[in-house]
């Protein structure tokens, strides 16, 4: 299992928005696919998958969570 963490986002940010996942739920993902996006005050960042697998997510779209926060697995 490999663990998707909320990623740093700048110096000065703690947390962000989890503005949306680009595959569902128990979907066939591959290493460098696009996965979810993040929002902070500054920008937004598409985050990729680091290994391929199946993703398992733990954290709803539209909430906003701290820095480091896991909110899914790729198994």
């Amino acid at each position: 299992m490999t663990d998707l963490n909320i990623p740093a986002a700048g110096d000065a940010v703690s947390e962000v928005q989890l503005v949306e996942w680009l595959a569902e739920n128990g979907a066939a993902v591959t290493a460098g696919q696009v996965l979810y996006s993040i929002e902070s005050d500054k920008s937004v960042l598409e985050i990729e998958a680091p290994v391929s697998g199946k993703l398992e997510i733990l954290k709803a779209a539209g909430e906003i969570f701290a820095i480091g926060t896991l909110i899914g697995r790729i198994g």
